[in-house]
């Protein structure tokens, strides 16, 4: 085999060719965001060429493919909108789950789980350090033609003697000094654009009386939250299907031995369902709806008695969080070891009190995020491979009557998102809109743990239940598209809504949409 041959096996490599994608896109939004230098536009014209011949070497999934470029535009889009790398992390998780999907189901092939991983963390942090960088800047590209740069302000990188190179905008351009030198570090303006070179002039620095120039702003602030709640809450959505991808194990859609080893209770139980007929599986769907209604009704009753019983749900919930914990742990673990050794399972149990206790003494929104993470990606792998579509969709359509009256009728729901807010019970997600999240003081997104899980069910579902990845890609479409309305008309006002009438109707109508692709393309 000669260097030729090698070089066309090595690119029709799973793993080769999707880590040459991600690259090359990651180089691609690089390059979009500071133009000027060829560096980043030549190395991702490279990449993505030498991906592409990969993947025409390849038999691709288009579902996943369409998941891999939903995520370079939720990464390109956090250049202009500046969720505080919402948004860009939102697509770096799109990236992951579409590489989960980008070989056929049924083949026996996939891309390393360890390819999968570090492919999604290191796009994570390339997003989270770009919109670092444009927020310090305190610019955003431009989205005008460039005779708009006419007039605007910029620092000069290097001297300018006639030519060099200036900072406008947050981008580097070449530029020539129509009168003087200009030396590094001066304020610059620019006169006019000839081609892709601008014409700038030194700019007059304003004298120690006069008051200081307000520093421009890159969009409104509002602009900036309604970005943040948009980018916060699909990070969530997607990162929960991620991390129940991962459980359900590898290749998706044909269950891992480790997987199916953890899962075994659920398929067994889901393939007893599957043989009723469809009402039949509608029905159970709603009688296990009408179980979770009672429960609420009943936590809500505990909550308006004296306050002894509430510290004693409240120590009951935190031992729940620790069981809840383990078995989340212990489903994740098995899926990528294998089976667990006993010293292994003594650790986790070890991990899982110790985390709750840790939430019980010092609460916080990262702690809380990080465990709800894991317990819903858990529940909706579980609950998924446990309920076949059908059952799902009753499921579903009881718990969305159910939101909706708890909401808008009883308004309970508000009572007992309070007290689990007041008394820090991880029920629902703390996410801080702003930047940087940590020190963060600023509005939160609150997001319930159910308006999460329960549409993810549906995704889950029709990935075990159905022979390619459309209908469930399409209920994780519409779940995105469910939250975008519902922000956009809702949350960015600071307006409380019912989630699930949105979430799971975006997902009963991207399955709908998927299974009609499916029948239509196979």
């Amino acid at each position: 085999m000669d260097i030729l041959q090698q070089l066309w096996a090595w690119l029709a490599d799973p793993n080769v060719a999707y880590l040459l994608l991600v690259g090359g896109i990651l180089a691609a939004v690089a390059a979009w965001s500071i133009p000027g230098t060829g560096l980043g536009e030549g190395l991702a014209i490279l990449m993505l060429g030498l991906a592409l011949i990969g993947l025409l070497r390849l038999s691709i999934s288009m579902a996943g493919l369409l998941l891999i470029l939903l995520g370079a535009l939720m990464l390109l889009s956090e250049l202009y909108f500046q969720s505080g790398g919402y948004l860009g992390l939102s697509g770096a998780i799109a990236i992951g789950i579409g590489g989960m999907f980008l070989l056929p189901l049924g083949t026996g092939r996939q891309i390393a789980p360890v390819v999968l991983i570090g492919a999604t963390i290191t796009a994570a942090a390339a997003s989270l350090g770009l919109a670092f960088l444009i927020r310090e800047l305190g610019h955003r590209p431009p989205l005008q033609a460039m005779e708009h740069l006419i007039g605007a302000e910029g620092v000069a990188q290097t001297d300018l003697d006639p030519e060099g190179t200036v900072w406008v905008r947050g981008e580097t351009w070449t530029a020539q000094a129509v009168e003087g030198r200009i030396t590094a570090g001066e304020r610059v303006r620019v006169l006019a654009v000839r081609g892709l070179r601008l014409q700038v002039t030194r700019e007059e620095q304003p004298s120690s009386s006069s008051p200081a120039p307000a520093r421009e702003a890159s969009y409104p602030p509002s602009t900036s939250a309604g970005s943040a709640t948009l980018g916060s809450g699909m990070a969530l959505l997607l990162a929960v299907h991620w991390i129940g991808f991962l459980i359900s194990g590898l290749p998706i859609g044909d269950l891992s031995p480790q997987a199916k080893s953890s899962l075994a209770i659920p398929h067994r139980l889901s393939e007893e369902l599957a043989a009723r007929s469809v009402v039949k599986q509608v029905v159970a769907g709603i009688l296990v709806a009408l179980g979770w209604m009672a429960l609420g009704l009943l936590l809500v009753l505990l909550l308006i008695r004296p306050r002894g019983s509430q510290r004693i749900l409240k120590a009951v919930m935190f031992g729940v969080l620790g069981f809840m914990l383990f078995f989340c742990l212990r489903l994740l673990t098995a899926s990528l070891i294998g089976p667990i050794a006993p010293w292994i399972l003594a650790l986790l149990v070890g991990l899982a009190f110790g985390l709750a206790f840790w939430w019980s003494r010092r609460p916080g929104w990262l702690a809380s995020t990080l465990m709800g993470l894991l317990i819903c990606g858990s529940a909706a792998a579980y609950l998924g491979h446990l309920w076949t579509p059908m059952a799902a969709a009753g499921l579903l359509l009881g718990m969305m009557f159910y939101d909706a009256l708890s909401v808008y009728v009883f308004r309970h729901m508000q009572r007992l998102a309070e007290w689990a807010i007041e008394e820090r019970i991880p029920m629902m997600f703390l996410i801080p809109l702003g930047f940087p999240f940590s020190r963060s003081r600023g509005p939160l997104l609150l997001l319930g743990f159910g308006d999460v899980v329960l549409p993810a069910i549906l995704t889950f579902s029709a990935l075990r239940a159905h022979p390619t990845p459309w209908p469930a890609v399409g209920a994780l479409l519409g779940i995105l598209i469910g939250y975008a309305v519902m922000a956009s008309r809702f949350l960015i006002r600071g307006e409380s809504h019912a989630g699930l009438p949105f979430l799971a109707g975006g997902a009963f109508l991207g399955y709908g949409l998927g299974s009609a692709l499916e029948w239509a393309f196979g």
